[in-house]
């Protein structure tokens, strides 16, 4: 039991001893009382075990002694105080303050100085910011300047905010500021910062150059004054000084006075207009439209920046001299329509021209201008006519004068002739102007006969006139045809009706013998048969009949008395 005493006791005190000065060390940041409670607890722990081994009483005394002289060491010790500065307790060489920093020397022994100690504290302004003074220290109005340590002592130091000047977003950083538009003199000009101490006034005094009006200022204490001046509080202070520049525009030599400027071959419109001096303000953005007359077209500007655009907008900022060039340009009529674009639709196709009409509908003098005619669905192109004439679809025309052409496109038609069985027809397709003629023949093959025309047309004549007016389909009809071939056997001894003949497939015949005199019917043969006069006969194929007759027997008149 008494070695497990031993053990725990070893085990517990010792982290209890670490544990104990590490938080006074750390956290408390008192060196002096660490080394204190380490001493005192090490000592307790060495002689508890001492006399745990040995038994002997004067350890304890010694043990006593030990734990007595260390509370009367901490309390006897000198005593120490905190210095704070807004608000920041000193623990380091360096403290940062809002606005800047303060050092500080001597450095605080665990952030306490002993009672009655001097300390010397120097503030360091932080960008945009300068030291003021002091709060609670020896001497408010000194930096640097030093703390007696009577106490726990309570410091503030103060900083100036520093504000810099902005004119017509530049930053001033001295006594003179060049615009185009003319100087300004800035007095006084700021630090070397380029910064205002907070509370300076500033005064800002403007000559402008050539060409140029003071208008007002933007920002400052007396906006329409010059001189005038800005009082740096509160922050960077931000002023516009505001010129007008005032210019002249001319136009072909011509001193622009109002709205509109007529020339020979055309019109300019100028918005807006020139002030009551006939002049324009500085940075004035004028839109100038040109309008040509009859018969001629804009085709480009002098001097505005860009010179292909019309209307065309110039700034001012100096004096203007524009020029405005027109061109003679010549109209297209196609098939009585002005062209006033890269097609025209017609009855029939459309045209198309390359280049194109300019926006009015006009063509650039002596500019070569290809015309192509295609013809929709259903036509065809036949000529131009007018002031080219041609067969040709693509045909070129020089522009130097107004033009008149027409294209001529023809409606057409197509043929489509097909025979059933039998025959053929010809021709058997086409296309045709719409008003034109042709003639359609069917030709019956051998064992047939034409029979009529079906479809676009109509008849029973082989050959037909077709005039186009329409699309036309067309079928001709054919019927087979078999041989009926009758002979007289023999010759003399009659006749059989009908006779040998051409007759329709599926034609129904009566045959009927008719003997001579002197001869009587005696049977048929070939492909019929039966010795009655009339025989019937379906034609569907060919047929060979023979009638047979024989001589009549002559009567014996004697009388026998």
């Amino acid at each position: 039991m008494k070695k497990f005493a031993e053990e725990a006791f070893k085990v517990f005190w010792i982290p209890v001893i670490m544990a104990v000065v590490s938080y006074i060390f750390f956290t408390l940041k008192d060196i002096t009382l660490g080394i204190i409670v380490l001493v005192a607890l090490s000592a307790a722990y060495t002689l508890i075990r001492l006399y745990v081994s040995y038994k002997k009483w004067w350890l304890l005394i010694i043990l006593m002694v030990v734990l007595i002289a260390s509370v009367g060491a901490y309390i006897f010790k000198a005593p120490t105080v905190s210095l704070t500065i807004n608000g920041e307790k000193i623990t380091t060489a360096v403290t940062n303050i809002g606005g800047g920093t303060v050092l500080v020397n001597p450095v605080p022994l665990n952030g306490l100085y002993t009672k009655g100690a001097v300390v010397t504290l120097t503030a360091t302004a932080g960008q945009g910011r300068d030291w003021k003074s002091w709060v609670g220290t020896t001497n408010d109005n000194t930096n640097p300047t030093t703390v007696k340590m009577t106490g726990a002592m309570q410091i503030r130091v103060n900083f100036d905010s520093r504000y810099s000047l902005i004119i017509n977003n530049s930053m001033v950083i001295g006594s003179f500021m060049s615009f185009v538009e003319g100087d300004i003199a800035i007095n006084p000009p700021p630090d070397s910062d380029g910064k205002y101490t907070s509370g300076t006034t500033v005064s800002l005094s403007v000559r402008t150059n050539t060409g140029y009006d003071w208008i007002s200022w933007t920002g400052t204490s007396s906006d329409a004054t010059n001189p005038t001046t800005v009082v740096m509080i509160g922050g960077n202070k931000n002023v516009n000084i505001n010129f007008e520049g005032r210019f002249s525009l001319l136009i072909d030599d011509h001193l622009i006075i109002g709205s509109n400027i007529n020339l020979p071959q055309g019109s300019v419109n100028i918005d807006p207009a020139p002030g009551p001096d006939d002049k324009y303000a500085y940075g004035t953005k004028i839109t100038l439209t040109a309008s040509p007359e009859i018969g001629y077209g804009w085709k480009s500007w002098t001097g505005t920046g860009n010179d292909s655009i019309n209307p065309a907008v110039i700034t001012i900022n100096s004096e203007k001299h524009v020029e405005v060039n027109f061109e003679e340009r010549y109209l297209v009529m196609v098939n009585n329509q002005v062209l006033n674009k890269s097609n025209i639709g017609l009855t029939g196709g459309t045209v198309s021209v390359v280049p194109a009409p300019g926006e009015d509908s006009r063509f650039t003098k002596n500019s070569l201008a290809t015309f192509s005619a295609a013809p929709s669905a259903g036509y065809r192109f036949d000529s131009w006519s007018g002031d080219i004439a041609d067969k040709a679809p693509s045909v070129s025309i020089m522009m130097d004068r107004n033009k008149s052409i027409t294209a001529l496109f023809i409606r057409i038609f197509n043929l489509t002739a097909s025979a059933i069985e039998g025959g053929t027809v010809s021709p058997t397709q086409g296309v045709y102007d719409t008003g034109s003629s042709i003639t359609l023949t069917a030709t019956p093959e051998p064992g047939y006969r034409f029979s009529q025309w079906t479809g676009d047309a109509t008849g029973t004549s082989p050959s037909i006139p077709v005039s186009f007016d329409a699309d036309k389909a067309i079928i001709a009809k054919f019927i087979k045809t078999y041989l009926l071939s009758v002979a007289i056997s023999p010759a003399e001894g009659g006749t059989v009706t009908p006779g040998s003949g051409t007759y329709d497939t599926g034609a129904f015949l009566t045959l009927t013998a008719i003997p001579a005199t002197g001869y009587d019917f005696s049977g048929w043969g070939g492909d019929v048969s039966g010795n009655v006069t009339s025989a019937n006969v379906t034609m569907d194929k060919n047929t060979s009949v023979i009638a047979i007759f024989t001589l009549t027997p002559v009567s014996d008149n004697t009388t026998t008395p």
